[in-house]
C-alpha cells in the first residue's frame, strides 16, 4: 500500500465518516477482521459502532484535522473536535463536564485495508478540565 493511500484513508475517516457522517464508506477500507480497540465487535461493524456512537453523542460535531502522518502501513491522524456532547466522558470535582477534545487516531494497514485502530487522547487536555482550569 502507498503512503498516499494510508493518508487518504485517514482523511476519509476524519473528514467524511466522522465530520460528514458517511458511515457507508467504512466497508471500503476496513478489513473483515479489523480490530477497533474501543469495541468488542470486529470488522467494519466495530468501526461503524464506534463512529456512530461518537457522532450520535455529539449532534453538532465538527472535526478539525490538525495533521496526518503516513507510511505505507500506518497513518496517524491528529485532530480536534468541537460540539456539545449529550453525555460528557466524565465530570470534574466541581461538576463541570470533561471530554477529551484532542485525539490521535492510529490506523495500521495490511494488504491495503485497515486492520487495527487505536485512539489516544491528550492527557494535558483532560487534566486541565479536571482541574477546572482553561485548556492550554
Amino acid at each position: 500500500m502507498s503512503m498516499s493511500r494510508s493518508e487518504s484513508v485517514m482523511r476519509t475517516y476524519l473528514t467524511e465518516v466522522l465530520d460528514q457522517r458517511r458511515f457507508e464508506l467504512i466497508p471500503e477500507f476496513a478489513a473483515p477482521d479489523m480490530v477497533d480497540h474501543t469495541q468488542p465487535i470486529r470488522g467494519p461493524a466495530g468501526l461503524d459502532a464506534h463512529a456512530r456512537g461518537f457522532c450520535d453523542n455529539i449532534p453538532d460535531l465538527e472535526i478539525e484535522v490538525v495533521r496526518i502522518f503516513a507510511t505505507e502501513d500506518t497513518a496517524v491522524g491528529l485532530w480536534r473536535w468541537r460540539g456539545n456532547p449529550k453525555q460528557p466522558h466524565g465530570y470534574s470535582a466541581s461538576g463541570n463536564p470533561v471530554s477529551p477534545r484532542f485525539i490521535a487516531s492510529i490506523f495500521e494497514f495490511k494488504d491495503g485495508m485497515l486492520v487495527d485502530y487505536r485512539a489516544f487522547v491528550d492527557a494535558v487536555d483532560i487534566i486541565s478540565q479536571l482541574a477546572d482550569s482553561p485548556n492550554p
